[in-house]
C-alpha cells in the first residue's frame, strides 16, 4: 500500500538556503474577496486531493501581483513547501518567478534527503530497542508522512517521536545515551533532565552532530492539558506499516486522528501542515470508524478538539466530513468563532510568539469539560504567579546585588513590573523574554 524507499542514508546534511528579505520582487499582496490572494493561493496548493486541484483558480491568482516574499515565508513557517511545490509543478505555470520555483524545489529536495536520513536512524533506534526487549511506537514524523501522504518526501518534520511504556523509560534513556545521544536541556527550566521525572511527558535527545532529535514520550501530553487515553488499550490497537522496507508499529488510524486533533488544538493550530495532516488522513482513511472516533473523543473530553480540527480541514482545505462530525460542529456554538480566530492567526503578517493571555484563552476554549478547564485555570494561574514573582536577568540588570543578598530580587521584581506595565497589564505578561 505504501511506497518503499531503499535509498542509502549516507549523504551530507544541510538546510535549504534562506532567501534574503526583499530579494523576491513583488508588491504587497492584494485582497481577493475577503482573503488576500497569497493566502488563497497557499490554501489551494495544499488541498488534500492533488487530482482535483482547481488549476484555473490558481492560474488566475498567479496572474496578479503577488508578494512572493510573503508566500515563501509562509510556506517555510507552516512547513508546507513540499505540498505547495507539488501543486505548482503539476500546473507548470509561467506565473511563478523562476528564482522562487528554484528555491522551493531546492528546499523540497533537501528535505527529502534529510527525511530519508532520519528515517534510517529511526529504524536503527527501533531495532536497538527491540533487541533490548523494549516495545517502542514511532508516531508523527516519517510514520505520519507515509500513512497520510504515502511518501517520506511530502511532509516536513523536525523530531522523531517515539512512545514507550512508563516502565521502559529509564532503560530506553540509558540505551540512547550509550549509543551516541545526549539529553537536551529542558525547554522550560534550562536544566538538564538527568532523571526521569513523573510530572513530565517526554525526554529530548540529540545525536552528536545535532542532525537528529528524538522525543521520547511516555505520555501523549502534559498533565495540565489532560488527554487521559488508556495507553494499554492504545497498545492493543497498534497497526503496522512498511517504512523504508521495514515493518514498524504505529498508532491505529482512529487513535492517530484523535491525537492529531488534540496536538493541533494544544498548539493553537499554529501551523497549516497540522490541518493538512488531518485532511490527508481523513482522505486516505476510508475505513475510519467514525462512531468509534466520536465515542472515544467523548471519553477523552476532546469532542470539541475533534470538531475544531475537522471544521478547519473543511473550511481551509475543502475536506468532506461525515454526517456524524457535521452534527458535532452544528451543536457546538463555540466552534465557528474559534475556527475563525485560528484561521486569522495562521496568516498573520508577522509570525510572532503569542503571550500567556492568548494561550490561556485558546486552551480554555478548546476544552468542553468543566474539570479540564479548571485544571487549565490552575496551571495558568501558577504560571502567572511564577512570572510575576520569580526574578530574571532584567531584575538583576536593574540593580547589582552581592550573591548573599540575591533573595532581595524577589522583593524588587513586583515593583519593577508595576513600574513598567502597571496593574492592568500584569496579567498579560507573556514570557520571561518580554519581562
Amino acid at each position: 500500500m505504501l511506497a518503499e524507499h531503499k535509498t542509502a542514508f549516507s549523504f551530507p546534511l544541510k538546510h535549504a538556503t534562506e532567501i534574503e528579505p526583499g530579494k523576491l520582487a513583488g508588491p504587497t499582496g492584494q485582497l481577493c474577496g475577503n482573503r488576500r490572494a497569497e493566502e488563497q493561493l497557499l490554501l489551494l496548493c495544499v488541498r488534500a486531493r492533488a487530482d482535483a486541484i482547481p488549476a484555473a483558480r490558481i492560474e488566475a491568482l498567479l496572474t496578479g501581483d503577488l508578494d512572493w516574499d510573503y508566500i515563501v515565508r509562509k510556506t517555510r513557517q507552516h512547513r508546507i513547501t513540499p505540498l505547495v511545490c507539488r501543486t505548482l509543478e503539476a500546473i507548470n505555470s509561467a506565473g511563478v518567478p523562476r528564482r522562487v520555483f528554484t528555491h522551493l524545489q531546492t528546499h523540497v529536495h533537501e528535505n527529502a534527503r534529510f527525511n530519508l536520513f532520519r528515517t534510517g536512524e529511526l529504524i536503527r533506534i527501533l531495532r536497538l530497542l527491540a533487541d533490548a526487549g523494549v516495545s517502542a511506537v514511532p508516531f508523527k514524523g516519517p510514520v505520519l508522512s507515509m500513512v497520510a501522504y504515502g511518501s517520506l518526501a511530502q511532509r516536513e518534520y523536525g523530531d522523531l517521536d517515539i512512545l514507550v511504556r512508563t516502565s521502559d523509560v529509564s532503560r530506553t534513556r540509558d540505551l540512547l545515551l550509550a549509543h551516541g545521544y545526549h539529553l537536551v536541556a529542558s525547554r522550560k527550566t534550562g536544566q538538564t533532565k538527568s532523571e526521569f521525572m513523573p510530572r513530565n511527558k517526554d525526554l529530548i535527545f540529540e545525536d552528536e552532530t545535532r542532525s537528529v532529535r528524538i522525543e521520547l514520550h511516555w505520555r501523549l501530553t502534559g498533565k495540565h492539558f489532560n488527554y487521559p487515553v488508556d495507553l494499554n488499550g492504545l497498545w492493543d490497537r497498534l497497526e503496522t506499516i512498511r517504512l523504508a522496507g521495514v515493518m514498524v508499529p504505529t498508532l491505529g488510524l482512529e487513535d492517530l486522528l484523535l491525537y492529531l486533533c488534540m496536538h493541533g488544538s494544544r498548539h493553537g493550530w499554529e501551523r497549516l501542515i497540522w490541518v493538512c495532516d488531518v485532511a490527508e488522513l481523513i482522505r486516505v482513511g476510508r475505513n475510519i470508524r467514525w462512531q468509534r472516533v466520536i465515542e472515544q473523543a467523548a471519553l477523552l473530553g476532546s469532542e470539541r478538539m475533534l470538531g475544531l480540527a475537522l471544521l478547519l480541514a473543511q473550511r481551509l482545505l475543502g475536506s468532506e466530513l461525515p454526517k456524524e462530525i457535521q452534527l458535532i460542529i452544528q451543536t457546538d456554538e463555540q466552534l465557528p468563532s474559534l475556527a475563525a480566530q485560528l484561521h486569522e492567526s495562521l496568516f498573520r503578517e508577522r509570525a510572532e510568539s503569542q503571550d500567556i493571555a492568548y494561550w490561556y484563552d485558546v486552551h480554555l476554549r478548546v476544552r468542553e469539560r468543566v474539570r479540564d478547564r479548571l485544571r487549565l485555570r490552575i496551571h495558568y494561574y501558577r504560571r502567572y504567579l511564577r512570572l510575576v514573582v520569580v526574578p530574571n536577568e532584567r531584575d538583576q540588570a536593574m540593580l547589582e546585588l552581592p550573591s548573599g543578598f540575591s533573595f532581595l530580587y524577589y522583593l524588587l521584581r513586583p515593583f519593577r513590573l508595576l513600574r513598567r506595565f502597571g496593574l492592568p497589564r500584569l496579567k498579560q505578561i507573556g514570557t520571561s523574554r518580554d519581562t
